[in-house]
């Protein structure tokens, strides 16, 4: 609640105006809070034209115009419960990202999302964190030796 000289909502905005994310200084790992909508890939229902949600990233193209990324959903999708897709689902536990998830979460190492840095800038894209150091390499770690991008996807985000 707003007390009667709107510290708080000024306070809100400042918060969020710091979180915008500097394209320049994005790495590997960072924990992104963006809308995107289906040119980004994303499927869309109840005529919803964009959804806001968090993303991770996790390499460039070589000419440094896009990045890779993957999703953090907080359940896994039904086409996505097979056994070989259910591996590509990394539990992002709450106790280790307070600040940024309400209950335990999956990331979707299934599908990569190409970005371009200037779409997150121009969408205000907010930085919340980081994975921790554990979560980053286990999961480098799988795309690096999934059979499931070739190794031209692999290259082209710097995973090989």
């Amino acid at each position: 609640m707003d007390d009667f000289r709107g510290s708080l909502k000024h306070l809100k905005a400042k918060i969020d105006e710091a979180q915008i994310v500097d394209i320049s200084s994005i790495k590997v790992g960072d924990i992104i809070y963006v809308p995107l909508d289906e040119d980004d890939g994303l499927t869309l229902t109840n005529g919803y034209n964009t959804r806001n949600k968090y993303i991770v990233i996790i390499g460039f193209t070589p000419e440094g115009i896009a990045l890779g990324a993957l999703l953090i959903n907080s359940d896994i999708n039904p086409a996505k419960r097979s056994p070989e897709m259910m591996n590509c689902q990394y539990p992002m536990l709450m106790r280790h990202y307070p600040s940024i998830l309400r209950y335990d979460s999956w990331l979707d190492c299934s599908d990569i999302f190409e970005l371009s840095k200037e779409k997150i800038s121009e969408r205000k894209g907010k930085l919340k964190g980081c994975l921790t150091t554990e979560d980053k390499d286990r999961i480098l770690d799988f795309l690096r030796e999934t059979d499931l991008f070739d190794n031209v996807t692999k290259r082209r985000f710097g995973l090989l």
